[in-house]
């Protein structure tokens, strides 16, 4: 089991060794949420302070992909690095060249190296079926592709149906 913690100190250290010019107010110890099947971690500004949280799930993932997700989490603290733009890429390379990570701005579970289970799989509610190609879109809540399936075609083109 990981200790996020010693595991965030490691990282941050590692960013400001190769010159990733964090802040100061990131809060000191990385919070867990029990909910979060979706994503694997988040970084939240709250009054000024930067708060990393993890998915709990994360907790039994290697511990290289544990510090990747904080090491992501941690570039979000950056002065202009609070979305996905060319300044986060830049020092993501920075990062994943002086450390072997894969940092980019998603990733799934196999890339980790998380197996499936049921706390780290979201429910799916809702279903649309390709009517060309029969593939099947899954979707854990209501939005507009599943109220509205006729609005929108699968990539090849084909007509959508809901069938759950």
């Amino acid at each position: 089991m990981n200790d996020f913690n010693s595991l965030f100190v490691q990282v941050k250290e590692q960013a400001l060794n190769v010159g990733i010019p964090l802040p100061d107010n990131i809060y000191p110890e990385i919070l867990s949420n029990n909910r979060a099947k979706k994503r694997f971690g988040c970084c939240k500004k709250i009054d000024g302070e930067f708060y990393i949280e993890l998915s709990s799930f994360m907790k039994d993932a290697p511990a290289h992909s544990v510090k990747q997700t904080i090491a992501h989490e941690l570039l979000h603290t950056c002065n202009g690095c609070q979305n996905h733009g060319r300044l986060f890429k830049y020092y993501a390379d920075v990062m994943n060249r002086a450390y072997g990570y894969d940092i980019k701005t998603t990733s799934t579970l196999e890339e980790l190296g998380i197996e499936k289970n049921e706390g780290t799989s979201p429910t799916l509610n809702y279903a649309l079926k390709c009517m060309s190609c029969g593939k099947i879109i899954a979707r854990s809540r209501m939005s507009k592709i599943i109220q509205h399936p006729s609005h929108y075609r699968c990539t090849c083109g084909g007509k959508l149906k809901r069938i759950k």
